[in-house]
């Protein structure tokens, strides 16, 4: 069984060195750190002492790009794109918006710059965080928008591409984002290291992809994940929770893979919490024992994720997950 975290928010060594020697003696066995374009950008060498002072507590460490480029999950900004406008997605409007576009070579390089200094770090696996195309919400549009229409996504398109989300669109951004996520993986396996990836939990829609078994036969992974956060995704619980656990686990037992869930901990009401034990019961009923959470300590020190008693939210967390409390 592994129990894992993630954690964000601090880049002072010794106060971070601190609470991996915690987890670790609540009897995790993981940490996922986030690495920002900010922390490439400023904090490489704190990052990789991070990473070994979170191995020397005995604890495996995932990396993730998190809000990198606007393509990746997470509560981070990109200066990438707004520094190189030309590579941002194109909406059906026309209009350009600062998320990378993955169809775009230079915008793969950059992100294989991430991963090489993600490796730099020594981290046990390379996390390749919830890869999607543009949501428009996060640059106050209305979510019915979509990217991307630039010019090296018509031309890959082969024809005229439409400004509506036909079902050959939707059917080219999946292939498209397929294809993004297996070069992330070949990218990662080629150098040795191992990748996991997480897909948004979704099939359909404009960020689904139908198919899960290609990403489970992508050459080189080690791990399939995903994240069916219910309450985030305004989604019932027992079968959202079910359905993607059953994937995964079916998937990662046909192709030799390690499973991985990630359970919701923030954002949750206390008189909540309980759904939080019900979510990790239905993950393990569904044959998955590699669980992760996110995130420390319920995000209580993060104002738009935080619950409203983190403390009484991160105690349940850890009991659901490990059968202790303090």
């Amino acid at each position: 069984m592994s129990i894992g975290t993630s954690y964000f928010g601090s880049r002072i060594v010794r106060h971070v060195a601190a609470d991996m020697e915690a987890l670790a003696e609540r009897g995790f066995t993981g940490v996922l750190h986030t690495y920002t374009e900010n922390d490439l950008a400023y904090y490489r060498g704190t990052l990789n002492e991070i990473v070994r002072r979170s191995q020397d507590a005995g604890l495996v460490v995932q990396l993730g790009p998190w809000g990198f480029g606007h393509m990746f999950g997470g509560e981070a900004e990109s200066r990438f794109v707004p520094a190189n406008p030309e590579l941002g997605q194109v909406l059906e409007t026309g209009r350009r918006v600062p998320a990378g576009c993955p169809n775009q070579p230079r915008v793969r390089e950059h992100v294989h710059g991430w991963i090489d200094a993600a490796i730099d770090t020594g981290a046990d696996f390379v996390f390749c965080d919830e890869p999607h195309w543009v949501h428009p919400q996060h640059f106050g549009l209305d979510a019915g928008h979509w990217g991307c229409r630039c010019e090296v996504c018509r031309e890959r398109f082969g024809e005229d591409m439409p400004t509506e989300l036909t079902p050959e669109v939707l059917a080219f951004r999946e292939d498209s984002m397929v294809d993004f996520i297996g070069d992330f993986v070949s990218y990662v396996a080629r150098q040795g290291a191992k990748p996991t990836i997480c897909p948004l939990p979704h099939t359909e829609g404009p960020h689904g992809i139908s198919d899960w078994s290609r990403l489970a036969g992508l050459p080189g992974l080690h791990t399939l994940a995903t994240d069916p956060y219910w309450k985030a995704l305004d989604e019932p619980l027992e079968p959202f929770v079910r359905e993607y656990s059953r994937r995964v686990a079916d998937l990662a037992a046909r192709h030799d893979l390690a499973a991985q869930i990630w359970i919701q901990g923030f954002g949750i009401p206390a008189a909540d919490a309980g759904d939080i034990a019900t979510a990790v019961g239905i993950a393990r009923q569904e044959g998955v024992e590699d669980l992760w959470v996110w995130g420390f300590e319920a995000c209580g020190h993060m104002t738009t994720l935080a619950p409203d008693d983190p403390e009484a939210v991160w105690e349940t967390t850890v009991e659901a997950l490990l059968g202790v409390r303090r």
